[in-house]
């Protein structure tokens, strides 16, 4: 079964608040390959869905130097690196963490499964 990996930013609502995410289907489970980036959209907006073993992940799928999609990039030990600049990103967080041309992080997104879909709900900066 697949578990539900979520990363929380700052100031996000408490639980049963009025504010809290719209969730917006976003693949199938089976469609998020281990190994592999997954491009997708959540009303509009570029994301990149990530598997590792029963977790799977979203971030922002646009680098922030060069507005190259991620997800065409290498993915290696939970890292996705900009296939422009080299720039790498981790996965579980939208942190970039090496080198590259890229200074800014992208976005994270929670995300849930259920009944064998993804969603994926608002972005939080980590």
């Amino acid at each position: 079964m697949i578990s539900t990996a979520a990363r929380w930013g700052f100031n996000v609502p408490p639980m049963g608040s009025a504010e809290m995410n719209e969730w917006v289907r976003v693949a199938s489970v089976d469609e998020v390959v281990e190994g592999e980036a997954f491009a997708s959209e959540r009303k509009g907006e570029a994301i990149a869905l990530y598997r590792e073993g029963d977790d799977i992940y979203a971030i922002g799928d646009v680098c922030p130097h060069e507005t190259v999609r991620l997800s065409e990039g290498w993915l290696e030990n939970g890292l996705i690196e900009c296939p422009l600049h080299q720039s790498c990103f981790e996965i579980r967080t939208g942190k970039v963490i090496e080198g590259g041309a890229a200074y800014e992080d992208v976005a994270c997104y929670e995300v849930k499964v259920e009944g064998g879909s993804v969603y994926v709900g608002e972005g939080r900066r980590p």
